[in-house]
């Protein structure tokens, strides 16, 4: 990706500043040194008495992780594995800093004390239970006493040490790559890509075709296991709904989407090819807490582009009011495809589980 795209993507309108190119270093040094003190064993990490397989990325947001953790967890619930996700549940409060939140199906609970994400991964894995808490360790004892565990998938992983694991998967994103090569908060890294030798299994989402020289310049970083995949639309549903539709019983419905992610263009790019018409496109900072105020004013920009309906992402629709608003609002459903490595990524994580 090219700094113009970079830029973009980290919500801004003018050039990133060279002045954030210090405050990248320092942040870069930070990040090594929080490592090498768990590395050396001055900082603590532990196990649990479970396989971990790692879930996580390299860049900041919209590389597809929660997707690949629920395609994962549903994979291993097939084959007769007892799954407990363990996640940090970005953006909630918390009322302390030990507190686990466990959800488990569709539930009426806050974004705020549970997350956007859980919610999403509990709403659309059923009966796999989702342990949420900034220590991801404590989340994991109470799943243990829960129920019975035949591993556990860390959410958002990479960067989170203080918990070992037996299997690590980053996501890595084929539209953003790198970005420029540059960490946090002049570029789009979190850690460098050197840290990429440290995974066992790479996937490259939002793939279209299998490119050679990016997986040549991925092997210029890791040994790891390479993986292909793209996400592609399973449906829409009524956001107070759960049965999946055909996009084309949007038809002729007059659409305003709306979206609060970290890679809005991926979403209006996907909805853009449904069968209706898109009236316009509203977006809002990633996790955003939806109010009246929101709604209030995405039925006043409906009314003034003529939408008749909302489509939103599966992430914003647990944080949607739905029930304050005077129009109908459904829900993009998204799935992953792999390209290439699917049975080599299954077939790596079931060897970690006696069967």
């Amino acid at each position: 990706m090219d700094r113009r795209g970079a830029e973009k993507y980290m919500g801004g309108h003018t050039r990133v500043s060279s002045l954030l190119i210090p405050v990248s270093i320092l942040y870069g040094m930070a990040a090594g040194l929080n490592r090498l003190l768990f590395r050396w064993g001055v900082r603590g990490s532990r196990d649990l008495p479970r396989p971990v397989v790692s879930v996580g990325n390299i860049t900041i947001g919209g590389a597809g992780k929660t997707p690949l953790v629920m395609w994962l967890a549903s994979g291993l619930r097939k084959r007769g594995i007892r799954v407990a996700v363990l996640t940090r549940g970005y953006g909630r409060k918390i009322s302390s800093p030990g507190e686990v939140v466990m959800l488990r199906g569709k539930m009426d609970t806050d974004p705020l004390v549970a997350g956007d994400e859980p919610l999403l991964m509990a709403e659309r894995l059923g009966d796999i239970p989702i342990f949420v808490s900034s220590r991801r360790y404590r989340a994991g004892v109470a799943a243990m006493r829960s129920g019975d565990v035949d591993l556990f998938i860390l959410d958002d992983g990479f960067q989170h040490f203080p918990l070992g694991r037996d299997l690590e998967i980053v996501a890595v994103d084929d539209r953003r790559r790198f970005g420029d090569g540059r960490l946090l908060p002049a570029g789009v890294l979190r850690e460098p890509a050197s840290r990429l030798a440290e995974a066992d299994i790479v996937v490259v989402t939002k793939a279209r075709t299998v490119d050679a020289a990016f997986e040549e310049e991925i092997r210029g970083h890791t040994a790891a296991a390479l993986c292909w995949a793209d996400f592609r639309p399973l449906g829409i549903r009524a956001w107070d709904g759960d049965g999946i539709m055909d996009p084309v019983e949007l038809e002729g419905t007059r659409i305003l989407t709306f979206s609060g992610i970290a890679d809005p263009e991926s979403f209006e790019s996907t909805a853009g090819k449904i069968p209706c018409d898109i009236r316009g496109n509203s977006r809002f900072r990633d996790h955003h807490p939806y109010g009246e105020a929101d709604v209030r004013a995405l039925l006043e920009m409906a009314g003034n582009v003529g939408a008749d309906a909302f489509l939103t992402t599966e992430k914003d629709a647990v944080r949607w009011p739905g029930r304050l608003s005077s129009l109908p609002c459904y829900v993009l459903v998204m799935e992953p495809v792999f390209l290439h490595g699917e049975k080599i990524l299954m077939e790596k994580v079931l060897s970690l589980v006696d069967t």
